[in-house]
């Protein structure tokens, strides 16, 4: 049995200790989602304390048809969308630790930035299934797991937002 099963079972008998094993083991993906979505930390810090919060609390609920993660996944993706909602916050999405990375070219930041940029100017239904596949490597049938959409709608979504970073990139690729 994996360490997330065992503290999944545990959890699940009520042993506080063993949710808490499972925040350690998701807590880096859950915040690293948050703060692509939204592109802020302080944001995805509360994102995060809340999913995790929201997930001890219906815990009870857990089905255990869908895995943890992405059950945990699906929960931290709401809480985001209501915080953006909320918060009417104009997300970006750049990662400025990769873009201050001294490691990279000039032309590399500056691709990323454009990659980025041209990421962030999607609609949130489709900017979601690019962060949650492409960035953080979930399989079709995960994401439509946590955004609750049929595999088709996964791939079509996937398939508009490729075809709209193809356009995007291609405009920037010509004003070279």
């Amino acid at each position: 049995m994996t360490d997330e099963k065992q503290f999944l079972e545990q959890a699940l008998a009520g042993d506080k200790t063993a949710f808490g094993r499972l925040i350690d083991l998701h807590k880096d993906k859950v915040i690293n989602i948050a703060y692509k979505l939204t592109n802020s930390y302080e944001g995805a810090q509360d994102i995060a304390q809340e999913a995790f919060i929201k997930a001890y609390m219906k815990l009870s609920s857990f089905k255990k048809e869908a895995s943890f993660m992405t059950w945990l996944y699906r929960i931290t993706y709401n809480t985001a969308c209501n915080y953006l909602r909320k918060n009417k916050v104009k997300t970006l999405f750049l990662n400025e630790e990769i873009l201050e990375s001294r490691k990279e070219t000039a032309q590399k930041a500056e691709l990323r930035d454009v990659v980025n940029e041209a990421v962030e100017s999607l609609p949130l239904k489709l900017k979601s299934v690019i962060v949650l596949r492409d960035y953080e490597g979930l399989s079709y049938k995960e994401i439509a797991e946590v955004i609750k959409r049929p595999m088709g709608t996964v791939e079509s979504r996937l398939a508009r937002a490729r075809g709209k970073l193809k356009e995007l990139l291609e405009d920037y690729i010509k004003g070279q």
